[in-house]
């Protein structure tokens, strides 16, 4: 146990083989335990039930609240190579300051790069470019694929320079990094460097390469072929592929047929959003260090996916003639400061780690400001989607065809499963049963598209909604009737197939929002509103976004420590989503008690457990790797998105907490009763455990048998869920009925963290083949109603009231889905009416972006007033689920509808700015 600042670190590590062959030691550590708790209890005595959540189950605030008001060190820009000394860190040593000089344009020749206008004593006292990396055999990660620099042309030393074209990739590819000697020469030469045009010299205009698809373009088609229902989980992989053009044609021909006979009325719109940028708390920032006695590269950084970037930072020295020899790679995972997608596979990472070992020693840091950050970090994608829209007589849906085209921009990231999810969106809440959807993402320069909140969902439901608003204006029905009509239900499927296994709830959700005043006397206000000069609108959009990938793989770990408190591990990452605050209280559904500590990002952890996913032999896995049977488990843990925590994480944890339960609690009470012991019977109240006809047993009592009979205090656990939770056996002494079936599919126990032991499973369950086709099938329901006014004169709009209905399932923390949804109305109400990221060389790429341009909602923007209806829990419901990007999806098109009602003008283009209303209007 090493400690930093007085607060206790645990490092784990474990061994993976990367695709040149050799061994890689990776280690990854959360942030100091105790430096999320509430309170710091004495060693020496039981610990108090923790501040934050003395009540199980319930929270007062947030676990990381304190540490984050208070202004503890958490987020990786608050970090110092000297704050890391226990961790082997050169504490003494000055940091090296790290400045990356970026290109503004895509379509010009880089010729060189020039420094004369810093003095000497300012001067980089080394300088990284595309030919050194060359020289010292530095790789790229395998995800990277285009290369770390543009090569100046001058610079380029290869025999075949005329075939290279010394052009950008993308805006802000760097053409050099810059190491500094120490903060403040970095500081003084930054200041000369930042925005001089002269640091690059550039040639003559070149022509643009013709996009092109990033991985996969995606296609789903739904219909029925020879009486039959046709469709990706119904048909064969094969067949589906070979019938698909068929089918298609098939709905193409119904389509023109019945909209030219009158039978159907076609409604379609040609869509364009712009890119728009997380706008986390924190640009990235990070440390490294390569010690290269050791061979190790160390990394501190704020990540969403702490696995991946350990492992593509390896990948960067794979070459066996690198000239930088990495054996072990070890990360320090810190609060990010922000996400929801932003620092989801961020090549932020990968800069840092290849440039480390350039430091020759020193501890290297690099800190992106805002310019920066708006020129390379991840954004929402530029879309440009099509739909049509076809509704019976009846007012039924009867087919639906819809494009969607994202700008991947340089870099490929998560663009094509983006582009997917967007073509599995297609449906939205409504049951159709003829479906042509189609996505792809495109390789181009521009501003690097990601994974942001809703994750191409939020295009989808802006088309469908707006259409399905316009197709109930047109033909004089209700839009609460026209969507009643076409609910998905238990009944229907997906676009995929897929069925529908939840009760989503959303009669209830529609019965809710049209009951209230703001949909009711929306006439009525209106005229009011006109009275002022002011036009009025209240539009109504439902969202159903999935959470989840369709295949996810999921980590969770309790201990009992010496004071008896409760610390929870795991791989997750809160990214501002109260995740931290939820897991906290998972363990008190089987344990009765919160935990006073949590360890976020702590992948190295579980990943020492050394589980392989079930058929990844001997495609996947070297053939010398011994794989054991008992650890093999059904899906691997991914990164963190921000809707996974409330069900796929939580469960995990509270599962843990079971299984410690029954492998040690259980145990120390039936030594303590000298009896058999139940577990469904335990009743647990302040601070003891009870059982009818057996007194009380106080806490203090079971953790002191647990400690003193050696019993295990840590429990870690693994569960896979493929549209349904892989099920097995496992085997406990302390269960008369031995096994017990769990949702679970691995099981480990011990008392010390580093060499727990596999608890016996059998009879795991083998899912269904076709559950992997399904493509989602777990659904956080939500709808909306906006109300705004628009001043005709200026075009400005004004958000005046919101309300959101929501099917949340049980909610954890009712605070946070509170929380969640005020923070997706605004990014919504940005996304709609004022953020937008410029693809022009005037927009963000030029690297001179800031809040001065970037048009942000502000506290004042949005409606003090809105309201959040969370849905009671379906029966028999005991589960959340995943709200944290659904609570923003319903928000664009309900603002869009309102704006039509407003304007009498449907807007088909984000965002809607004054000039474009003044325009229309």
């Amino acid at each position: 146990m090493n400690t930093v600042n007085q607060y206790p670190i645990s490092r784990r590590s474990f061994i993976k083989t990367i695709a040149g062959g050799a061994a890689i030691s990776f280690s990854i550590s959360s942030l100091p335990i105790s430096l999320l708790a509430a309170e710091s209890p004495p060693l020496t005595d039981i610990a108090p039930e923790p501040a934050w959540a003395p009540e199980p189950g319930v929270a007062q605030w947030r676990i990381d609240g304190k540490p984050k008001v208070m202004g503890q060190k958490i987020y990786a820009r608050d970090f110092r190579a000297r704050d890391l000394a226990e961790y082997g860190w050169p504490y003494q040593a000055e940091e090296r300051v790290m400045y990356a000089l970026r290109t503004n344009r895509i379509n010009t020749v880089v010729m060189d790069y020039q420094l004369s206008m810093l003095p000497a004593e300012l001067q980089p006292i080394t300088i990284i470019d595309a030919q050194k990396l060359i020289n010292d055999k530095v790789d790229v990660s395998c995800d990277m694929k285009k290369p770390f620099f543009v090569c100046a042309k001058n610079r380029d030393k290869s025999k075949n320079k005329s075939n290279v074209r010394h052009v950008a990739d993308y805006y802000g590819q760097p053409v050099a990094l810059l190491i500094f000697a120490n903060f403040d020469v970095y500081r003084r030469a930054k200041k000369i460097l930042q925005f001089n045009q002269n640091t690059i010299i550039y040639g003559d205009s070149v022509a643009p390469l013709d996009p092109s698809i990033y991985g996969n373009s995606y296609e789903y088609v739904k219909g029925s072929l020879n009486g039959n229902p046709f469709n990706v989980v119904h048909d064969e992989p094969d067949y589906y592929k070979s019938h698909s053009p068929i089918v298609k044609g098939n709905i193409t021909s119904a389509i023109e047929v019945n909209t030219a006979s009158g039978v159907w009325q076609q409604y379609s719109a040609n869509y364009v959003t712009q890119v728009m940028d997380p706008m986390f708390m924190e640009p990235e920032a990070g440390l490294a260090w390569y010690d290269k006695q050791s061979s190790r590269l160390h990394l501190l950084l704020g990540t969403q996916s702490p696995t991946g970037d350990i492992s593509g930072a390896a990948e960067i020295f794979r070459n066996a003639k690198c000239t930088y020899n990495v054996s072990e790679v070890d990360l320090i995972a810190c609060y990010p400061g922000g996400g929801f997608g932003g620092r989801d596979s961020s090549y932020f990472t990968m800069y840092l780690a290849m440039a480390a070992p350039y430091a020759n020693g020193y501890p290297l840091r690099w800190a992106q400001d805002r310019f920066e950050q708006f020129q390379v970090g991840l954004k929402r994608h530029h879309t440009e989607f099509t739909e049509n829209l076809c509704i019976d007589d009846n007012g039924l849906i009867q087919a639906v065809t819809a494009s969607f085209t994202l700008n991947g921009g340089g870099r490929k990231n998560l663009s094509p499963y983006v582009a997917e999810l967007a073509a599995l969106s297609v449906c939205n809440a409504y049951n159709i049963p003829q479906i042509v959807a189609y996505g792809e993402a495109l390789d181009t320069p521009d501003l690097i598209g990601g994974s942001q909140r809703g994750f191409g969902g939020p295009q989808a439901f802006i088309a469908l909604e707006t259409l399905l608003d316009q197709a109930a204006e047109d033909t004089g029905r209700d839009p609460f009737m026209i969507r009643r009509l076409n609910l998905l239900d238990n009944q229907s499927t997906t676009v995929t197939g897929a069925p529908i296994q939840q009760d989503l709830q959303l009669p209830q959700i529609l019965d809710a929002l049209e009951a209230l005043p703001l949909w009711t006397n929306r006439e009525t206000t209106k005229q009011q509103f006109a009275n002022q000069g002011l036009k009025y609108g209240v539009g109504l959009a439902l969202a159903n976004e999935a959470y989840g990938t369709g295949g996810d793989g999921m980590f969770g770990a309790v201990m009992i420590n010496r004071d008896g408190s409760i610390t929870v591990r795991t791989p997750y990452i809160d990214m501002g989503n109260g995740a931290a605050t939820a897991l906290g209280l998972a363990p008190s559904v089987w344990l009765g008690k919160n935990a006073s500590n949590i360890m976020m990002g702590d992948a190295g952890f579980f990943n020492n457990l050394g589980l392989t996913k079930i058929d990844a032999y001997p495609s996947c896995v070297p053939s010398e790797t011994k794989i054991d049977p008992a650890k093999q488990v059904a899906q691997l843990s991914g990164s963190s998105s921000a809707c996974l925590g409330a069900f796929y994480q939580y469960h995990a944890v509270s599962y843990a907490g079971l299984s410690l339960l029954l492998g040690s609690v259980i145990p120390a009470l039936q030594r303590l009763w000298q009896a058999e012991v139940d577990y469904k019977q335990l009743v647990f109240s302040h601070g003891s455990i009870s059982i009818e006809g057996y007194p009380a047993i106080e806490w203090s009592q079971i953790v002191e048998v647990i400690f003193s009979q050696q019993l295990p205090n840590s429990a870690a656990v693994h569960a896979s869920f493929v549209g349904e939770f892989v099920n097995a056996d496992f085997s406990f002494s302390s269960l008369s009925q031995n096994p017990i079936t769990l949702p679970l599919d691995y099981i480990a126990l011990g008392s010390l963290p580093n060499a727990l032991q596999t608890v016996t499973r059998t009879n795991m369950t083998t899912l269904p083949k076709v559950n992997s086709r399904y493509g989602r099938s777990t659904y956080a329901p939500s709808g909306a109603l906006i109300a705004v006014s628009v001043d005709p004169n200026t075009g400005y709009v004004v958000v005046e009231d919101c309300i959101t209905a929501l099917s949340a399932g049980v909610q954890h923390c009712p605070q946070l889905v509170s929380g969640q949804s005020q923070g997706g109305v605004a990014m919504a109400m940005g996304y709609v009416l004022s953020e937008d990221c410029p693809l022009s060389p005037e927009g963000p790429g030029a690297g001179n972006w800031n809040l001065d341009k970037y048009k942000l909602m502000k506290m004042g923007n949005v409606p003090l007033n809105q309201q959040l209806l969370v849905m009671p829990p379906a029966d028999n419901e005991a589960t959340a689920r995943g709200i944290a990007e659904a609570v923003m999806c319903p928000i664009p098109p309900a603002i869009l509808n309102a704006l039509a009602m407003a304007t009498q003008h449907r807007f088909t283009q984000l965002p809607v700015t004054p000039a474009a209303i003044r325009t229309a209007i």
